[in-house]
């Protein structure tokens, strides 16, 4: 039976994200930092988006006793004559709709000229490394016959944290493998001694003994410096662990010459490479600023952060007076691209505005108290509340900050899980970490609690915890054991 070619017909329904929609959950995921650069890159490659220069928008929310508020910022409507922008349509030849004129802001590029001048605070440091330092420092040396090489052998083993990761040996090996001259272990020792003394100090250290005591060669010499290098060569298991008793048998030591060694022995530092390390500071820009008001509390967006845009009427004066049709087709472009980056910030700030007032009815006793008294609210919470999807609610509070009267957090970190254990009422874990390093630093330094300790004063203020909760959660604020606590 042969197969016969047809037609047929299927209806089916699809869900497709705009693109109106993709550029606006894109814009409510960056944080106030991508904001302002999205916004920089787009104002020099769009002409039909300016700078508004009339006075700053002021689009601030009041609570009074946390009464129910309604955020709505202004709309893009409101800033861009629609009479005038209709005009454009109707003297091109074709409708243009988003879809065809879209193109994705964030990929723009600069076309910042080279002899353009940039402000001195726009320049940032040049990145040096720990291995550039070392470096640097061997060139100028005034090295004999090998020894560069040697020095170049041993740097290029250093960590980043500044300790030599293999022996001597291993690297007397590598050297004579690659060269024909023979050199000794000597040789590497004698090395090794000279770039020990290169900065910071401390550095090409084989353990952490031979590290702190490299640095207790700079410091003045006095009785506890020597003392605490006799410590560290000799007894250092004893200093590690803590074996206050037997030191102070042994160097003849009072409670008060002891307590004076280890605060020697504490200023030093166990890793001198990371000094060197990469990692960037993080610039924090609030988008919330949250103040305090007669009867309650005033949130408002952080409208110093992010210039307030609008359409360059100017040119859309101009569109009835050209004649060319790629020149109007032109500004149709970049008239939907820049109303739709308005209408996307402006989105961002409604719903920003949204979850930090649902964020300071629910947290209100945080504001007034504190850490204690922080509530258990979860993702879902907020999205219930507000009608949002909790992916939504969750691109919100990802990297978005709220200035308030006890310092700038993370909207994110106002969301803590319940934990029904925690005795007559549902507290946040926030809460009771709070209440855990509370306890730990009222302590008597000589007789540290316990977590079974820290366990029974929980309960006596109606906290029902288990042991190994307290355990996590101390480990989890980097508190150390009782053990290691006493003094």
């Amino acid at each position: 039976m042969a197969l016969m070619p047809g037609l047929q017909l299927n209806i089916g329904q699809q869900l497709k994200l705009t693109p109106q929609l993709q550029q606006s959950i894109k814009i409510l995921q960056y944080s106030a930092l991508e904001i302002q650069q999205t916004i920089s890159t787009t104002l020099e490659s769009n002409f039909m988006l300016e700078v508004a220069e009339e006075e700053e928008l002021e689009n601030t929310e009041s609570i009074e006793e946390l009464s129910e508020i309604e955020a709505t910022p202004p709309s893009a409507e409101d800033e861009v004559d629609l009479e005038k922008t209709e005009t454009i349509a109707d003297k091109l030849e074709m409708d243009y709709e988003w879809e065809e004129v879209y193109s994705d802001f964030t990929e723009t590029k600069s076309n910042n000229s080279s002899d353009e001048y940039s402000l001195p605070e726009t320049y940032t440091a040049a990145e040096i490394s720990l291995k550039d330092k070392l470096y640097w420092q061997s060139d100028i040396y005034q090295w004999q016959d090998n020894q560069e090489l040697i020095a170049s052998y041993i740097i290029d083993s250093t960590s980043d944290e500044g300790y030599l990761k293999i022996g001597l040996e291993e690297v007397l090996k590598e050297i004579n493998n690659s060269i024909k001259t023979k050199i000794s272990l000597q040789d590497v020792q004698e090395v090794l001694e000279v770039v020990q003394n290169f900065e910071p100090s401390g550095v090409a250290a084989r353990n952490l003994a031979e590290c702190l005591c490299l640095q207790l060669k700079l410091l003045t010499q006095n009785p506890f410096v020597v003392t605490s290098k006799q410590i560290i060569e000799n007894d250092f298991e004893l200093l590690v662990g803590r074996d206050y008793k037997r030191i102070k048998k042994i160097y003849l030591l009072d409670e008060d010459e002891l307590e004076k060694i280890i605060q020697i022995i504490q200023s030093l530092n166990p890793r001198p490479g990371r000094i060197f390390s990469a990692d960037q500071v993080n610039i924090v820009i609030p988008d919330l600023k949250l103040s305090r008001a007669k009867k309650g509390f005033l949130l408002e967006l952080n409208q110093k952060a992010f210039p307030r845009l609008t359409i360059n009427s100017m040119y859309i004066d101009m569109v009835s007076e050209l004649d060319s049709k790629d020149e109007t087709k032109k500004i149709k472009e970049q008239l939907v691209e820049a109303k739709g980056l308005i209408k996307s910030i402006q989105s961002r700030g409604e719903t920003l505005l949204r979850v930090g007032k649902f964020i300071i009815e629910k947290q209100a006793d945080f504001f007034e108290e504190g850490d204690q008294a922080m509530k258990p609210m979860v993702l879902g919470d907020v999205a219930e509340n507000l009608g949002l999807h909790e992916s939504t609610i969750s691109r919100a509070t990802s990297q978005k900050y709220m200035q308030t009267p006890r310092g700038t957090f993370e909207l994110k970190y106002f969301f803590s899980t319940a934990l029904s254990q925690y005795g007559s009422s549902e507290q946040s874990a926030i809460s009771i970490k709070y209440h855990i390093k509370k306890l730990i630093t009222d302590e008597d330094a000589s007789k540290p609690l316990s977590d079974n300790k820290l366990m029974g004063l929980l309960e006596e203020q109606d906290i029902s915890v288990a042991r190994r909760t307290i355990a996590k959660y101390r480990e989890a604020m980097h508190i150390a054991s009782s053990s290691n606590r006493k003094k």
